[in-house]
């Protein structure tokens, strides 16, 4: 079992991954990467509507946050998912609403 501390830092890790990945566009991007096979290179994902200017303030966040590696920038680009982070995700995600939609059908 986890102590408090351990669970705060984790809750706190999924609320700053989920922030990060809580933008339709942001969403849009990592879909287009993971169609790609995960990596591009020398190219920035293209997303209806949206400028390459805004997708590039996008792929610097999902960065930021770590769910994406690489480098960012012109023709000279190479970015892709960072697996990890994501299966991390997933499985904090997964265990935390079992847990809520467990004790919601408990009530």
């Amino acid at each position: 079992m986890k102590s408090n501390e351990e669970q705060s830092k984790e809750y706190l890790q999924l609320a700053l991954l989920s922030k990060s990945i809580g933008h339709p566009t942001r969403l849009s991007i990592l879909a287009a990467l993971a169609g790609k096979g995960g990596w591009v290179e020398g190219e920035i994902i293209a997303v209806p509507g949206v400028s390459p200017s805004t997708i590039i303030q996008h792929l610097r966040e999902l960065k930021r946050a770590g769910i994406i590696q690489g480098r960012i920038f012109g023709a000279q680009c190479k970015y892709g998912l960072n697996g990890e982070i994501l299966q991390e995700f997933h499985k904090s995600w997964t265990s935390i609403m079992e847990k809520i939609i467990k004790a919601s059908t408990n009530a």
